[in-house]
């Protein structure tokens, strides 16, 4: 039971920081959220199963992601996106057309670039980050 709070916690606090605004920029996730923003993966339908698999994990991590191909977005971000999004994402981070992954820490910095995308890596990188280990650390069953 216990398990299954700790998993479903960070679940809820996603959808409670869910903006009642559209978004159209990341700006509402700065000390929040980690972004995951991956454009055009050449196996689409395996990316995305791989990140609704993985939904546990980047919960855990405060991580949300967003998949860009052909012009629409798919995402674990609970609230709604304005059509604007995609253009100010793809003008701030993203560069030219092929495959990308771009990992965005809490501070708003990119973390991470790549042409593929490797869910180990990224894990492991966020793992490493010193916000990451705090929240681990204050996460941490206390022994009494």
């Amino acid at each position: 039971m216990r398990l299954l709070f700790s998993l479903l916690l960070p679940l809820l606090a996603l959808q409670a920081s869910a903006e009642e605004n559209p978004i159209n920029n990341l700006n509402n996730f700065q000390w929040k959220n980690r972004i995951l923003l991956l454009a055009n993966p050449p196996k689409t339908p395996d990316t995305l199963q791989t990140l609704l698999k993985l939904g546990p994990q980047f919960a855990e991590r405060k991580l949300l992601w967003f998949l860009f191909v052909n012009g629409k977005i798919e995402t674990n971000y609970p609230g709604e996106i304005t059509i604007d999004f995609s253009k100010n994402i793809r003008e701030k981070y993203l560069r030219g057309n092929g495959e990308q992954v771009v990992l965005i820490g809490k501070d708003g910095g990119v973390k991470y670039r790549s042409v593929t995308f490797s869910p180990v890596e990224i894990f492991q990188r966020i793992d490493r980050m010193p916000m990451r280990r705090q929240e681990r650390q204050d996460n941490a069953p206390t022994r009494q």
